[in-house]
């Protein structure tokens, strides 16, 4: 199986080609999908799922909810493996019935996706190299020993094909802008105006608790300490109009 996709990879012309060969060894291996993604995209939780298409490699709607979300702050797959360097069946983490109650709702939300057992790791110890790659399956199944081996060496091979296939193509950071949802640009464009939370409630027929979230998620986003700088960086960046 190595060898097999060892010739598909060195007939690879690009990204995709690559990418399409570590998805059919993840087949091959009895899995439905399989993901690699470069942690410093999910470390900038502004950055929305077309920038992860490339290589997060599972439902889109997953990708888009799990970068929007910030979960790779909750994930429990992710934060074991990162600490350990391990390969993890997810099942078994679920089995020692340590997760916290956010860390529950997130497998559950995560299952019904379609994303119900897998095995994850990470490739690189340290920032900013570290990768994560996780192989998914609909079904509850039985990851063995060889199966993890295989499916590590796998996505240590394909590691080292995408990076010298990626290095010159990989979009400049800076160029990226957060992507804020529209009612959290509505509530800055009305904090541009001098609005308070309990105005903007009124004015969107919404809680002031609601309307404080929302701007602390494009805070958040932002990357910024308050909700006015929030709206001066929104403004900067085109996202609303002052």
């Amino acid at each position: 199986m190595l060898d097999r996709f060892m010739e598909r990879l060195a007939a690879c012309e690009g990204l995709e080609d690559a990418f399409g060969a570590l998805i059919k060894a993840s087949h091959e291996l009895g899995f439905d999908a399989c993901s690699y993604t470069d942690l410093t995209l999910l470390a900038r939780p502004w950055l929305h799922g077309e920038r992860m298409r490339p290589t997060f490699g599972l439902p889109e709607e997953w990708g888009i909810r799990y970068a929007e979300k910030a979960y790779h702050t909750i994930d429990p797959i992710l934060l074991t493996c990162r600490a350990s360097g391990a390969s993890l069946v997810w099942s078994d983490i679920e089995a020692r019935g340590n997760l916290k109650r956010p860390q529950k709702r997130f497998m559950r939300e995560a299952a019904e996706f379609g994303l119900r057992e897998g095995l994850s790791f990470t490739i690189g110890r340290g920032q900013p190299e570290m990768i994560a790659v996780a192989y998914v399956s609909g079904e509850e199944r039985r990851i063995s020993q060889r199966d993890a081996l295989t499916a590590r060496s796998v996505a240590t091979i394909f590691h080292l094909v995408y990076d010298q296939l990626a290095g010159p193509q990989l979009p400049v950071m800076e160029e990226c802008r957060p992507v804020l949802s529209d009612r959290e640009l509505q509530c800055l464009e009305w904090v541009c105006r001098g609005k308070s939370s309990w105005a903007i409630a009124e004015i969107l027929g919404l809680r002031p608790k609601t309307i404080d979230h929302y701007l602390a998620n494009a805070s958040r986003k932002l990357e910024t300490g308050s909700r006015v700088t929030a709206a001066v960086r929104a403004v900067q960046l085109g996202l609303i109009q002052p």
